[in-house]
């Protein structure tokens, strides 16, 4: 590979990274997307045969089927290449992502929320964390975009409930929900919490609830959508990928960038990467965006120097502050009546009216979903995990209760299809505490210092996991469930998350003073005018919602500034 010249050079090939790329490549830039990690062939085969790959593997669930796609360093490391100092009495950091073309947006669920209003003002509204510098209605044309460019499948109720009003559709009608989701609603309806009726409603989610859109077969129920869709009926950011490289943008898989290079005027010249076979690189470019994610984001920044002592974008010492990630709560229950698990997405229906109120200047809100798949999220059930919850596992029925033959078929049978699981996505506050820095003592394949994580969550989220088990236990309540047969607490302390969502921010976060944030209301770098960053590493609260549509929304509005102002942007030195 000689040296070149691009418009536009992309770091990361995941939802903001390939969103941009498409929208920038088919205005005639000319653009390069950098991406560490390998790609996948886009056939239904392949699909079918990495799903049956995560089916017989051992590996942890989102790096199972792509292991031999990560780069060659991370794939001992599995999904965390990072090192986490976790302080095990206020949480734990966990959370899993993919260094690979189309990113972590290969193994989402496909939940496609908007936040609401009242999560853009949270330091207003409820004295906590921050206010964004955009509010809801600024950024709302951008989310109906975003659904329209992902194909996102719905009826608005998630977002009206919320005051988050809408000024389309969805493009396609909801996901049909489920026999367990009707049967939960149906025996709710008189049960109130936060002085509110429960309401089940659909989760919006981008994927086909019609054959075709966006050229992506309809769905067709699997119950694989962590970690990949068999048929792509789900988006993923190869859709989007696919589209730049056809107008034009040059993909480099395997190019792990270990450096942007600044000028003393702070002007972004070049870009340096390391390909698999040890060979570096130079790449050169007129304006750069770093769309990775809010670890490897960071990471980047931190470790390129040049006249920037503290790395680039650093001026206000913010960047790797404020690490958010998503606490989850689940609890799981044998149901009177069997329900049938397994048929249909890992999740379509949810409680969304507990994610915003006064309450929020005491505690942690909340978003709780309807679990499809058992009770796999909570103990890998059928099968089981050695995570100390083996019950209604094959675990626990062979090993515990020493269950063969006909009388392991019975209980299994009789079991099973009555599983059900609740799991509650907590809002976490932006603590500059919660940090990534780099490794002095772990490095990675290229020699430089691994990502170092640091994080715990405070009592206000503490506050938030115990307010979604009182939600759980009432609604099993509900559904008249025995005290037996309910596991509300899956942990020593009830306070303490289940596990990761894998919904990784802040670390970069925006805003309108310099010195309180990285990057401005367009995602453009306060100190850099030729350097934008992308993705949910600029957001400077975390919400109840998973940020996904957020991202895309954000990155359509930062290509839409870029494209519109590429005169001014190319050519300023600052």
């Amino acid at each position: 590979m000689s040296d070149s010249d691009y418009d536009v050079i992309i770091i990361g090939s995941g939802f903001a990274g390939s969103l941009i790329a498409k929208t920038l490549a088919e205005r005639g830039l000319t653009i390069a997307v950098l991406e560490a990690g390998g790609s996948l062939p886009e056939e239904r085969h392949i699909r079918q045969s990495l799903r049956e790959t995560f089916a017989n593997s051992d590996e942890e669930e989102v790096v199972a089927p792509f292991r031999k796609h990560l780069p060659l360093d991370e794939r001992a490391h599995r999904a965390r290449p990072y090192v986490s100092k976790n302080d095990v009495t206020t949480g734990r950091f966990d959370a899993d992502y993919l260094r690979l073309v189309g990113g972590t947006g290969l193994a989402w669920l496909g939940t496609a929320l908007r936040m609401s209003p009242s999560d853009f003002r949270m330091h207003s509204l409820y004295g906590q964390g921050a206010d964004w510098p955009i509010s809801y209605d600024e950024l709302e044309p951008w989310y109906c975009l975003a659904e329209e460019e992902l194909g996102v499948a719905g009826d608005g109720e998630s977002d009206l409930v919320l005051g988050a009003v809408r000024s389309n559709t969805h493009p396609m009608p909801p996901i049909a929900q489920t026999y367990s989701d009707r049967y939960v609603a149906t025996r709710t309806r008189s049960l109130k919490f936060n002085d509110q009726l429960l309401q089940v409603l659909s989760t919006p989610q981008a994927r086909n609830s019609l054959d075709g859109y966006n050229g992506r077969p309809q769905c067709e129920g699997y119950g694989s959508c962590v970690p990949l869709c068999p048929v792509g009926a789900k988006y993923d950011p190869l859709v989007h990928l696919r589209q730049a490289v056809l107008s034009g943008a040059d993909l480099f898989e395997g190019a792990t960038v270990t450096e942007l290079e600044a000028e003393e005027t702070g002007y972004i010249s070049a870009a340096r990467i390391i390909r698999p076979n040890g060979s570096e690189h130079i790449l050169r470019a007129r304006l750069f965006v770093v769309a990775a994610n809010a670890i490897e984001t960071p990471k980047l920044l931190l470790q390129s120097k040049g006249f920037c002592a503290g790395g680039l974008a650093n001026e206000s010492g913010l960047v790797g502050r404020y690490l958010m990630e998503h606490p989850q709560k689940y609890s799981c229950a044998l149901l009177p009546d069997p329900i049938f698990a397994y048929r249909g997405p890992q999740s379509t229906a949810g409680i969304e009216h507990v994610r915003d109120g006064p309450f929020r200047k005491q505690r942690a809100a909340f978003r709780t979903a309807l679990r499809n798949d058992g009770w796999r999220i909570a103990n890998g059930a059928p099968l089981g995990e050695e995570n100390g919850f083996v019950h209604g596992t094959i675990l626990d029925f062979v090993d515990r209760r020493g269950l063969v033959g006909r009388s392991l078929r019975s209980v299994v049978e009789d079991e099973m299809p009555r599983h059900f699981a609740l799991q509650s996505v907590v809002e976490v506050l932006p603590n500059i505490e919660n940090s990534v820095s780099l490794s002095r003592s772990h490095t990675d394949g290229t020699g430089r210092p691994r990502a170092e994580i640091h994080f715990r969550i405070g009592q206000y989220e503490r506050d938030g996991i115990v307010a979604a088990s009182r939600l759980h236990e009432a609604v099993f309540s509900a559904l008249g469930c025995r005290a037996e047969d309910v596991y509300l607490n899956l942990r020593h302390d009830p306070a303490e998350p289940d596990g990761p969502g894998s919904h990784i921010m802040g670390t970069t976060v925006m805003g309108d003073e310099p010195k309180n944030s990285v990057v401005d209301r367009n995602c453009q770098s306060h100190a850099h005018a030729n350097l934008f960053i992308v993705g949910s590493s600029v957001f400077p609260t975390g919400s109840t919602a998973n940020p996904t549509l957020t991202i895309c929304a954000l990155a359509l509005r930062a290509a839409h500034f870029i494209q519109h102002s590429i005169a001014r942007a190319l050519n300023a030195r600052v």
